[in-house]
């Protein structure tokens, strides 16, 4: 099968850390010796020695002969996002008229999932998968509700990371019941798999973590979806949990909302925060394995991969009840908190206490059985073929 698949991020010599879970299937796509794959990043015409033009000039970390990358004109601010879909619908089109492709895979609604109407023109047989931003960035601004839902209608298949996703979108358009599917992200549990006692020690030493307190991990951007402020704020605010000592790994942003988090990081009396930046994905497999649970606060989520990846290496979770947080807890992995706007304080300290209880070895297990490389390519080939019958 000659798969196209489509997305805007995709891990980078500048950028290592971003897109991995779409560099994941790429490469799981390729095992298979029956399908031949072409990586595409919609990249959109920069300013030269912008940030974003050093950006669009980083190399791939992919085979180059099996990657390209397709320039558009995009504007700040999902501006005019119907010339958007003019230049990116013409530029990929152009592009992938040159090849016979029996699958066009696109993620992301926005900006990739535009050139959905054109593809579907030209014949091409399509996949879309959402991931929740993509969606909830923009299902309240007019003009590009009225562009994505055009988009949604006319792929063969829609994928949905999670099942609030799948039941928020198909609230508005229930017609699109009829080819759409839940494909939840997967992890690689041979990778991200736990640490034995003598490794976990000898990870906080490199670390220079102290083995004798409990550490928590928490990875994600300081934007305001991801809840590291509440966390903080959690955290700052109650000094029962002042003995442990919290890592939190992410991109820092050049906004007022990122600042104030590392602010309050800093002016934090208990002195048990510790910010991060971005790691590449085998530094942060030791950073899992060193930790003892795992916190994810967000405010709102497709289906975080960060939890899969945590559980598997063996931790605990602690979770704000959105997106796809409780398929996972559910499942046996840890704890699910009721409290959004405010994280609530004793979750954490339960977990604290509790997550000595949970054996890592069957937490890599469940993941492996229902998120793990296997399930995943085998439901995605089957969307595949529901797509070609279409």
């Amino acid at each position: 099968m000659k798969i196209a698949l489509i997305s805007h991020l995709y891990p980078t010599k500048l950028f290592p850390h971003q897109g991995k879970f779409i560099q994941d299937q790429f490469e799981l796509l390729n095992e298979d010796q029956g399908n031949e794959v072409d990586l595409i990043v919609p990249t959109p015409y920069a300013i030269p020695y912008t940030g974003r033009w050093k950006a669009s000039k980083s190399e791939l970390l992919c085979d180059p002969d099996q990657s390209f990358r397709v320039q558009y004109l995009s504007f700040p601010k999902r501006r005019f996002p119907g010339l958007i879909q003019r230049s990116l619908s013409n530029q990929m089109l152009s592009f992938l008229q040159k090849k016979q492709y029996d699958i066009v895979h696109v993620h992301w609604a926005y900006p990739d999932g535009l050139i959905l109407p054109e593809l579907k023109k030209a014949g091409f047989k399509t996949v879309l998968t959402i991931h929740g931003s993509d969606w909830y960035q923009t299902k309240d601004t007019p003009v590009l509700s009225e562009l994505i839902k055009e988009s949604l209608f006319k792929a063969d298949r829609v994928l949905y990371s999670g099942p609030k996703l799948k039941q928020d979108i198909e609230k508005r358009f229930p017609e699109l019941r009829l080819k759409s599917d839940i494909i939840y992200n997967m992890v690689d549990t041979d990778a991200y798999k736990p640490a034995s006692k003598a490794e976990k020690i000898s990870l906080r030493k490199k670390l220079n973590w102290d083995d004798s307190k409990t550490h928590v991990l928490t990875v994600g951007s300081l934007r305001p979806e991801k809840g590291v402020d509440l966390l903080v704020e959690t955290i700052s605010g109650n000094k029962a949990l002042s003995h442990i000592y919290f890592h939190i790994i992410g991109n820092s942003e050049n906004t007022e909302h990122s600042q104030k988090i590392l602010n309050s990081i800093k002016e934090n009396n208990f002195n048990n925060i510790d910010f991060i930046p971005p790691v590449s994905p085998n530094e942060l497999i030791k950073y899992y394995q060193a930790s003892d649970f795992y916190v994810l606060p967000s405010r709102r989520e497709g289906f975080n991969v960060s939890i899969l990846e945590a559980a598997s290496c063996g931790l605990p979770l602690v979770c704000t009840d959105v997106g796809g947080n409780k398929e996972v807890i559910d499942k046996g992995t840890g704890i699910l908190s009721n409290k959004i706007k405010d994280l609530d304080p004793s979750d954490i300290l339960a977990m604290s206490k509790e997550y000595s209880g949970y054996k890592p070895e069957r937490l890599n297990k469940v993941i492996k059985e229902n998120y793990g490389k296997s399930t995943f390519q085998n439901n995605l080939l089957s969307s595949y073929g529901l797509s070609l019958k279409s």
